[in-house]
């Protein structure tokens, strides 16, 4: 977990100051040795308080370029599945890719209002459609 910028400056203090052991802060401030360790480098090293920066992730496999050809296609076609869509764009990607792609950009992912969701529907709606049979 990390630790607030409150707490890593009480620690700072408490060593620089107080003259607390390491042994002392750890049993104190309940952090892990390594953790203190690591803020003691981080701030030796840089002076500043504040944890590194995210180091960032894997790029998308789809680009904007990519994100408007699915968007296109989804205005074309609502109610195409992930499978029709990863198709369509022609990449090396996973379903999951494409499910994360259309989240980010503001679709949701809708069952289509012109299919039963379940064979009970369905039947309901034979009923309504035929009558009860007695």
């Amino acid at each position: 977990m990390a630790l607030s910028i409150d707490l890593r400056q009480r620690i700072i203090e408490a060593i620089k100051e107080e003259h607390f052991t390491k042994a002392e802060v750890i049993r104190v401030y309940k952090i892990s040795r390594t953790g203190l360790d690591y803020l003691l480098s981080h701030y030796e090293a840089t002076g500043s308080l504040n944890p590194k920066p995210h180091g960032g992730g894997r790029p998308s496999k789809f680009q904007d370029d990519d994100i408007e050809r699915i968007k296109k296609f989804i205005s074309k076609q609502p109610d195409a599945t992930l499978e029709e869509i990863l198709e369509y764009t022609v990449k090396d990607a996973s379903l999951t890719s494409v499910y994360r792609t259309l989240k980010k950009i503001g679709y949701r992912l809708k069952k289509s209002h012109y299919l039963p969701a379940n064979k009970s529907e369905e039947m309901l709606k034979q009923k309504e459609r035929h009558g009860k049979k007695r």
